[in-house]
């Protein structure tokens, strides 16, 4: 339960990012925010959906870039522009539904046997049986994966010049410069990773102790691997948000929306714009350790798990 409640929170700030990292890619690639207005999550009737679409819409209001291609020819962005309220959505109810699991089960009595002083009592029973924390966690680990699996299919937007405009691979001189072209295999490399590591866990296990523990639920494990999946999706959700920023550069003197202009802000007071190849580690650690100390999610006037 405690390794579950350490995935879990650092989860929710690598969600909080994808959100902010989410805006500022639609703006980055100059695409609709029409997909986000609240008519179309209404009919839907997902609550989460509705908080997802909500902040959207708030981190993009106001933006320059927005205002000025309204009446572009463009009919409908890819899925991981659109799509983000209701993928983003569904990863929230999870979250919140299995946080409320992890917190029953921080406060359960989970020994065996049980004394009930009350009545004067000795039961066993299988209160240690840890199932409600495995499938808890095979639930987050497979919305984590989601969460990174969405983020690296919008860098690789961002760095395609036939869909966002941009310079190839995000960089003046592409060709002499590889620009971001490794930081999106880094992150496609990391999605994939992720991906194996959201196999549940639960479904798998062994008896021992003569057949007795004929059944086990695999909590640590499924517990344990939450961890490296979040280590995994801040890099791939930090490289997003690179390049998002990085798109935001190469689309001036317009301006991105005031929420998401004192991210870029924040961006780069860390990290100065990639004019040339450089050394890229540095950059990808700082914007990892702005997002798992929830810096990032600080910049804007939402706090996703407030309501």
């Amino acid at each position: 339960t405690a390794l579950a409640l350490l995935g879990l929170f650092a989860a929710e700030e690598v969600f909080i990012s994808a959100i902010i990292a989410g805006a500022l890619s639609v703006d980055a690639a100059r695409g609709s925010d029409i997909p986000f207005d609240e008519r179309i999550q209404r009919v839907r009737g997902h609550a989460s959906q509705m908080k997802v679409a909500k902040w959207l819409r708030e981190l993009l209001a106001g933006s320059e870039i927005r205002a000025s291609h309204v009446n572009c020819n463009k009919i409908q962005d890819p899925y991981s522009l659109r799509c983000q309220p209701q993928v983003m959505g569904a990863c929230l109810s999870h979250l919140l539904f299995n946080g409320e699991t992890l917190l029953i089960e921080a406060n359960a009595v989970t020994d065996n046997p049980i004394i009930f002083t009350d009545d004067d009592v000795v039961l066993s029973g299988g209160n240690f049986h840890a199932e409600p924390v495995a499938l808890a966690c095979d639930a987050l680990a497979v919305s984590i994966a989601e969460m990174a699996a969405l983020s690296e299919r919008r860098i690789a937007l961002l760095m395609d010049p036939n869909f966002s405009g941009l310079p190839t691979f995000l960089v003046n001189n592409a060709g002499v410069n590889s620009g971001f072209m490794m930081a999106q295999v880094t992150a496609a490399a990391l999605a994939s990773e992720n991906k194996s590591l959201a196999h549940p866990a639960s479904v798998d296990s062994l008896p021992t102790s003569a057949n007795q523990e004929d059944h086990v639920s695999m909590a640590t494990y499924a517990a344990r691997r939450l961890l490296p999946m979040t280590e995994n999706a801040a890099v791939i959700i930090g490289i997003e948000l690179l390049a998002a920023c990085q798109g935001i550069d190469f689309i001036r003197p317009l301006k991105t929306s005031p929420c998401l202009e004192h991210i870029h802000a924040c961006v780069r007071e860390h990290i100065p714009f990639y004019d040339k190849d450089r050394y890229f580690a540095p950059d990808i650690a700082n914007i990892k350790y702005l997002i798992q100390s929830g810096t990032i999610g600080k910049q804007v006037p939402i706090s996703v798990f407030s309501s």
